[in-house]
């Protein structure tokens, strides 16, 4: 499969899973003129880029699409890397595709290529960070200094680390709330990484929301505090397949159950 036919499954997914919305965020006025104007951007004929929607459709439930058929891999790793993902992320992926954005960022170009190629379950390139004994040790950092100083504002704390809300704790102050994400480094320097959902947020919430940086926790912790990262940090994008696990049961089991 040629890599502008690699991409235009990135775009068909997008505008299958949002529908209408996406036609209208990318500026569209109806299907027919989006499919051309794509077709005409990518080097693809706007049949095949029908083609591609229709053949996620059935997925969405928006139309009908290629219900009688399976997906092929290469489908199938498309909606694996982008299911789980908000439709904003997903549009800057397909805005920067369609503006040819794409070409001048190698890595993520090779990212999404390798996604639809990708046959086993190899870790792309680009570095993934869990949390871990550093993170839990900078989140727990983070709250005995504020207890101890109000720092960054003064209010009441909040731990929110376990319901994946795009940061660990929030602070109710004078009838505003501050979102704190916690990142820590084991020594004085390093970067850090922040998911998806996290740099959604931050953009949203702007000056109210905070990254604090706990530095050398394997000696003296020092603390940093970053207002507003979405506008003073300029972080590089990596894209990951999200590989999930699914148990199927067959039609002839549950028929036995009923017999």
């Amino acid at each position: 499969m040629e890599d502008n036919h690699k991409l235009a499954l990135y775009v068909a997914y997008y505008i299958s899973r949002f529908d209408r919305e996406a036609y209208a965020n990318l500026g569209y006025d109806s299907m027919l003129e989006a499919h051309q104007d794509i077709g005409k951007k990518l080097n693809v004929n706007p049949h095949t880029v029908k083609n591609m929607r229709d053949q996620f459709d059935p997925l969405h439930g928006h139309r009908v699409g290629w219900y009688q058929e399976s997906l092929s891999p290469s489908r199938a790793r498309v909606v694996r890397a982008l299911e789980n993902l908000e439709e904003e992320q997903i549009r800057e992926i397909v805005k920067d595709i369609l503006s040819g954005a794409i070409h001048r960022d190698s890595e993520e170009l090779e990212q999404l290529l390798n996604v639809v190629t990708n046959d086993d379950n190899k870790k792309l390139a680009g570095v993934f960070i869990v949390r871990g004994t550093t993170g839990k040790a900078a989140e727990d950092f983070f709250r005995d200094y504020f207890l101890e100083n109000n720092k960054p504002v003064k209010g009441n704390l909040i731990d929110c680390r376990d319901l994946g809300v795009g940061y660990d704790y929030k602070i109710e102050a004078n009838e505003k709330t501050i979102f704190i994400e916690v990142k820590g480094l084991s020594d004085f320097s390093g970067g850090v990484l922040l998911t998806s959902k996290e740099w959604s947020v931050a953009k949203n919430e702007g000056e109210n929301y905070f990254l604090c940086v706990i530095s050398n926790l394997s000696g003296k912790p020092e603390i940093t505090f970053i207002q507003n990262p979405a506008k003073k940090l300029n972080p590089k994008k990596h894209i990951n397949t999200v590989i999930q696990i699914s148990w199927s049961v067959t039609k002839n089991q549950l028929a036995e159950l009923n017999d």
